[in-house]
């Protein structure tokens, strides 16, 4: 079974180099229910979501958008989608291809 997510609004996107992963923080109201969670998405379902936000006018760069630090193990890239102003925007029917991991706060 395929996670769909009606609609989300995204707080932070975290990516590991090392892993190749990305931890995006969102709120997505299930029923009538919000949700906070974190998403855990590989590349291909990363690309799709900066493909929705691009398809906003929204496009983003690892370089000019992100803070970055460097680790042992290689970067971590994050973006505070609240202080670059960008906490409202709604992404709409978001289907990753692969199954979605869940971290339940």
């Amino acid at each position: 079974m395929k996670n769909v997510f009606k609609k989300m609004t995204i707080q932070h996107i975290q990516i590991e180099e090392r892993t190749n992963l990305a931890e995006v923080e969102v709120q997505t109201i299930q029923g009538k229910i919000l949700i906070e969670t974190v998403l855990v998405l590989g590349p291909t379902d990363l690309n799709q979501l900066l493909a929705k936000l691009n398809a906003k006018g929204i496009a983003l760069s690892l370089t000019e958008d992100f803070e970055y630090y460097p680790t042992d193990e290689g970067l971590i890239y994050t973006l505070n989608f609240e202080k670059k102003g960008l906490d409202h925007i709604e992404i709409e029917e978001f289907t990753p291809l692969h199954r979605v991991k869940q971290i339940r706060a």
